[in-house]
């Protein structure tokens, strides 16, 4: 993985990350799946889906399906969490 493709891989996890966590989508679909999921967040499953860093650590395992290496899926995962830190101070 160039470093151009892990800057890009990055950038696409946090979109989506932040997309199903944050955002409500057309026709309020996402909110309507997260609350359906786990409507008091009392499960790990409902407080990680209003996550955008919980969610990046699974989303970005769509790296290490795609042939890389388990160390390319923690940096890609780690650099959202960086990326997510600084865009959120």
């Amino acid at each position: 993985m160039t470093v151009l493709q892990l800057i890009l891989a990055i950038l696409a996890v946090y979109r989506v990350a932040h997309m199903i966590a944050k955002e409500d989508g057309p026709f309020d679909v996402l909110s309507w799946i997260r609350g359906k999921v786990d409507p008091e967040q009392k499960a790990w499953i409902g407080r990680g889906l209003n996550c955008v860093v919980c969610l990046s650590f699974w989303l970005s395992l769509v790296v290490f399906a795609l042939g890389g290496s388990w160390l390319e899926w923690l940096a890609v995962a780690g650099g959202v969490m960086i990326f997510h830190k600084s865009v959120n101070k």
